[in-house]
């Protein structure tokens, strides 16, 4: 099992938290991209969960690391307690 399954559940909220993370790097996802020769569609999909084998979840690992996994997976973990909140209000359970 790869590190981004350990935590990371793809799909908008991760891919929206890897996109930040290059931002408040100074660079971005596509600039990734393209300085390592990946197909920016190819890695979005590997973000959002649609190319879940061996070579999206590898895949998905670079990108997390490029992006910095602690920034990732502290932003990543802030982004779903709100959601989560978010959900319970919605419930009326706050």
């Amino acid at each position: 099992m790869t590190k981004a399954n350990k935590m990371f559940q793809p799909g908008t909220i991760l891919h929206g938290v890897i996109m930040g993370a290059f931002r408040s790097n100074g660079t971005s996802f596509e600039a990734w991209c393209k300085d390592n020769g990946v197909n920016t569609s190819v890695a979005r999909t590997a973000t959002y969960g649609q190319a879940g084998g061996e070579i999206g979840t590898a895949l998905l690992d670079r990108i997390i690391d490029a992006a910095g996994r602690e920034m990732v997976e502290m932003a990543y973990s802030n982004r779903m307690k709100r959601e989560a909140a978010n959900l319970d209000r919605v419930r009326g359970k706050a």
